[in-house]
């Protein structure tokens, strides 16, 4: 069932985002078939089905352990959404919930996906993300595994203890998974004047560039205010990013080949990160 919805999911993205690259190109006359995109799709049923399952588990078992060391009373079934706890966070109106639940996920998840950029043991793993040499919204879903878990267990420990709810992080994980294919893709939005309050698929485009200016920009997965208050922001008006990947440019284009890469002893050092 899960791999059957996977299929009808990325046809569903694949029809949306035909009409979008078409009417709004961000490069006209970018090819619509290019070299890669099985691979794509290959890391994108991988991480559907087993790294969702894995990732799931690996935030589970650390709350487990953490709220034991700890002393506090997390039981399984409240891990499962089974039942609920008292905790400030469920003591607050649903709107403050879902304002303080976005913001401190976002807050983990820029320092995360900066982490993964100067780290040369996590860069390893976070390059296959950058290989895509022609950027639209099917590179999205090109992430290694171990990048996926490491990512959204950080993420969702936290919020898990603070004591938001399971099916919370379950719906943020699924709509933020579809607004990272956005972002990725071949169009020209900026979002006007709310450029500097959500990240725009021409702002995380800027962060997948191997031009120089681009460099270690534009972290945010969702405000990108958290790059213009840690010194991280770029994103030029009237100007768009035409060149992408990694530079030294050695992760292997082939699914197996990219997924072993992070395995090889020679690597790019962490500040070739784009």
């Amino acid at each position: 069932m899960m791999v059957f919805g996977s299929i009808a999911g990325l046809m569903i993205l694949a029809a949306i985002f035909f009409v979008f690259e078409r009417l709004w190109p961000a490069i006209p006359g970018q090819p619509r078939f290019r070299p890669g995109m099985m691979t794509d799709a290959a890391y994108y049923f991988l991480n559907r089905t087993v790294t969702r399952l894995a990732a799931g588990g690996v935030a589970i078992l650390l709350v487990l352990a953490i709220a034991r060391v700890a002393g506090m009373s997390i039981s399984v079934d409240q891990m499962r959404g089974l039942a609920t706890r008292d905790t400030i966070v469920s003591e607050m109106p649903v709107g403050m919930q879902l304002i303080a639940f976005l913001l401190i996920a976002d807050f983990i998840g820029y320092w995360m996906h900066r982490t993964f950029h100067f780290q040369p043991t996590l860069w390893r793993y976070h390059a296959i993300h950058h290989s895509s040499k022609q950027l639209d919204w099917l590179a999205a879903v090109r992430v290694h595994p171990a990048n996926d878990v490491i990512q959204n267990a950080a993420q969702a420990v936290p919020l898990l203890l603070l004591g938001f709810s399971p099916a919370t992080l379950g719906a943020y994980i699924a709509v933020l998974g579809v607004f990272a294919v956005m972002l990725h893709a071949n169009v020209g939005w900026t979002f006007g004047p709310l450029r500097y309050v959500v990240a725009s698929p021409v702002f995380h485009r800027w962060h997948h560039t191997t031009e120089k200016e681009g460099i270690d920009r534009n972290f945010a997965g969702l405000f990108p205010w958290l790059d213009l208050a840690f010194g991280t922001f770029y994103m030029p008006k009237g100007v768009q990013p035409a060149e992408f990947g990694v530079l030294g440019d050695d992760v292997p284009q082939a699914f197996v080949g990219s997924l072993a890469y992070p395995l090889r002893r020679k690597q790019p050092s962490a500040e070739s990160a784009v």
